[in-house]
């Protein structure tokens, strides 16, 4: 397989940063290329238009992503949850070191939906879902391991916690930063708790 071009990744990366920090809308393929000294030929040689552009960098981002979840949800050297609080640790820690650009591109990207062409709509779905069977997966390895509710649908758990998710995200680059994480954690995390009658005396 041969290596990618190092300018069309530097175009990819320049992609994801812009895309967070200006939205689809308010990224100008000029000034993006400007500001990593690339020529326009140079492109419109890798991309055909700028929605190919934006697929292409969801790609790279989605590639990142789904190799964190791989490591993370795989190791066996933890318990399910363990592996959960681990992934959003992961997570914190890269949105918190890009602030106040950092975010979710799936996120920012389905925040300006109604702009953006038929193909990348349907590509952002897709990838929301395969996140939630992704998480869902590891959701029900802690129902049957006894550490989340048994009663909870893990999809739709999965899908919950991914809207905590991006909530959390928004709050963080609104100025809460860590603490829009910690109550994530206490509260999203909690609510999947197994359910305990109350004690009685």
């Amino acid at each position: 397989m041969e290596n990618p071009s190092p300018t069309r990744k530097k175009i990819i990366d320049a992609g994801v940063k812009a895309l967070l920090a200006q939205g689809y809308g308010g990224t100008g393929i000029g000034p993006l290329l400007a500001s990593v000294k690339v020529p326009k030929g140079s492109f419109y040689h890798f991309f055909a238009s700028k929605e190919a552009f934006a697929s292409a960098v969801l790609a790279d981002y989605v590639a990142h992503y789904e190799a964190m979840r791989k490591a993370l949800f795989g190791d066996a050297t933890r318990s399910p949850l363990a592996r959960l609080t681990a992934y959003i640790d992961q997570l914190e820690q890269e949105v918190l070191a890009e602030h106040p650009f950092g975010g979710c591109l799936y996120g920012a990207l389905a925040q300006t939906a109604p702009t953006l062409g038929t193909a990348l709509r349907e590509e952002i779905a897709a990838i929301f879902a395969r996140w939630e069977q992704q998480l869902g997966a590891l959701l029900a390895q802690a129902q049957a391991a006894g550490e989340i509710d048994a009663a909870l649908d893990p999809v739709e758990a999965a899908a919950y916690l991914i809207d905590a998710y991006e909530g959390a995200v928004v709050r963080a680059r609104a100025g809460d930063g860590a603490a829009a994480f910690t109550r994530l954690r206490r509260f999203a995390l909690r609510s999947l708790e197994p359910h305990r009658a109350p004690l009685r005396t």
